[in-house]
């Protein structure tokens, strides 16, 4: 079977280039060679037509390149037609992304094709946070559910996610995130393997700061401390967490 080496094919880094590599004889040949040679449009068609079918609607490869293209066709619509026919390419990327991991049961084609996956959550971050910091957080928290649902394990997703959900009313379940990307944060400082991610840090550190000021503004001085000494000990040079850091211990009641 075509296990898809995309990441030989740089387009989504230089999004027109070329791919020079070839892979023959699999079941997903075409839509290899059409996204190679960026059409995307036949792609696109192609593969959500191979979802459809008994024999590949649970095979990985078809919602990759469904995912792929749309990302490529949102990125340029005026050259690309068939993005018309999605009402939200990016929602509906992350659609196919979504079904994509679920059925890569094992994750090789996932850790091969990261790179040009980030692209999606990247742009589909740009939106979740165009919400956030319009203070639109029941939007902004639908947005990074649909992310958090391609990359389940990433506990900077969650923490966002749990934190835009607090801030959208919906406490409980926010918490529960917030709680378990916490769990996690924690252990990757114990173990020194805490590796900031450029799609998502800028987010997270705001996250930081909305998610302590949150707890100083409910009376729970102590646990916004603790979070707030947490993010500086995972990212020490960030001038907007030592700000919040310095701000809220400006707050904490002398010790006698």
């Amino acid at each position: 079977m075509n296990r898809l080496l995309l990441a030989l094919i740089v387009i989504l880094l230089l999004p027109f280039g070329s791919a020079k590599a070839q892979v023959k004889n699999g079941d997903f040949q075409k839509l290899f060679d059409w996204y190679a040679m960026e059409r995307f449009d036949k792609c696109a068609y192609k593969a959500e037509s191979y979802t459809r079918k008994d024999k590949y609607r649970r095979s990985p490869e078809p919602y990759l390149y469904l995912a792929l293209c749309l990302y490529q066709g949102q990125q340029n619509p005026e050259e690309w037609e068939f993005i018309n026919d999605f009402r939200d390419p990016v929602k509906d990327a992350l659609k196919y992304a979504y079904k994509f991991r679920k059925y890569d049961k094992e994750g090789i084609l996932y850790e091969e094709n990261r790179t040009s996956l980030d692209k999606i959550r990247e742009i589909a971050l740009e939106r979740a946070l165009f919400y956030y910091n319009d203070n639109n957080y029941y939007k902004a928290a639908s947005e990074f559910k649909r992310i958090m649902k391609v990359v389940p394990d990433d506990a900077n997703i969650i923490f966002i996610t749990g934190v835009s959900t607090i801030m959208a009313k919906n406490v409980g379940e926010g918490e529960r995130l917030v709680n378990q990307a916490l769990d996690s944060l924690r252990l990757y400082k114990d173990e020194n393997r805490f590796v900031e991610d450029k799609v998502t840090h800028d987010a997270l550190i705001k996250a930081f700061v909305s998610y302590t000021d949150y707890l100083s503004n409910n009376g729970r001085l102590d646990d916004a401390l603790s979070i707030i000494t947490l993010g500086r000990k995972l990212v020490p040079d960030n001038l907007k967490l030592k700000a919040q850091y310095k701000k809220l211990y400006a707050l904490a009641p002398d010790e006698e």
